[in-house]
């Protein structure tokens, strides 16, 4: 059996039983490899036996449900997130709170202001200390264990921002069904791939990650030390521009469109035309520089 048939197992099994030559699969004169890390790293910065018996019963259950979930999630989850945001929105319909037209445009900017903080949250964070999040063959991976900037005030602040985004386009929409479905799916769908992405760091950088968790927390920031996180950092508007355009333009977009849906259901056009109109051109503009962005990224002509 070559270590590259069969399950994660059987690659362990094929280390362990001398199936190698200096640490080597002797068919691919590579090294043997464990959710992209070498077998023999893995087994030292886990403190395991080599010839222990391998399986979900031994060490860290990696093969949970969550685990999986969040494997799965990380791989699908650039189509996963609108498909489900998207077919909530065409199945429910926006609802104007106790009837009224003034409580409605308070949700309104309750739901603005979210959105727009989590996004500024993610501008932060990418302008700081950027960190590339979309893995290896769309597969949970890290070169580095990056801790600078706002990593060193939350473990998660990428992800905290898009909480926030989707919670405020729930609030603009403000339907039961958006706030449980959509509310329990993302809150699940972050969970997971954290537990993924957890449990690959900590299988790679062993007690520095160990000690970075007891210094950070999972979500909620630690404000009072973000002073001391960004001294001596500079903010990359380039980094920024060529990372995040097109989640900016997704977020004005989405919310521009909601806005026009509710008022055109709660108040109609007429008396309305500034308000549509003013929406509108911002969608028109925020297209024009998404594709300024996307030509300027794709020419090289800005870089990082």
């Amino acid at each position: 059996m070559s270590p590259s048939s069969g399950c994660r197992a059987c690659r362990w099994c094929w280390a362990s039983a001398g199936g190698n030559e200096g640490g080597r699969s002797p068919l691919t004169k590579e090294r043997p490899l464990f959710r992209g890390i070498p077998l023999e790293y893995y087994f030292k910065m886990k403190d395991l036996d080599p010839q222990a018996p391998v399986g979900p019963s031994s060490g860290r259950t990696t093969a949970s449900f969550v685990l999986r979930c969040g494997n799965f999630f990380f791989r699908y989850r650039d189509a996963l997130s609108p498909a489900v945001v998207l077919t909530l929105l065409i199945l429910t319909r926006p609802l104007r709170p106790f009837g009224s037209d003034a409580a409605d445009r308070v949700l309104d900017g309750v739901g603005l202001f979210l959105g727009c903080a989590g996004e500024a949250l993610r501008i932060a964070v990418i302008g700081y200390a950027y960190i590339v999040r979309g893995g290896r063959a769309r597969r949970v991976y890290a070169e580095d264990l990056v801790t600078a900037g706002f990593f060193a005030v939350s473990r998660n602040p990428l992800y905290l921002g898009n909480l926030l985004v989707y919670a405020g386009l729930a609030v603009i929409w403000n339907n039961p069904w958006m706030y449980v479905v959509a509310g329990s799916f993302f809150l699940f769908l972050y969970h997971s791939i954290v537990a993924a992405e957890e449990d690959f760091l900590h299988a790679k950088f062993g007690a520095t990650y160990e000690q970075y968790c007891r210094d950070v927390a999972r979500w909620i920031p630690n404000l009072g030390r973000l002073s001391a996180a960004l001294e001596g950092m500079s903010f990359s508007w380039r980094r920024v521009v060529i990372r995040e355009y097109g989640t900016i333009a997704a977020w004005g977009l989405t919310a521009s469109m909601l806005l026009i849906v509710e008022t055109l259901r709660f108040r109609s056009y007429a008396g309305h035309e500034r308000e549509i109109c003013g929406l509108v051109g911002l969608m028109v503009l925020v297209i024009f520089l998404w594709a300024v962005a996307r030509r300027l990224k794709l020419s090289r002509r800005l870089t990082a």
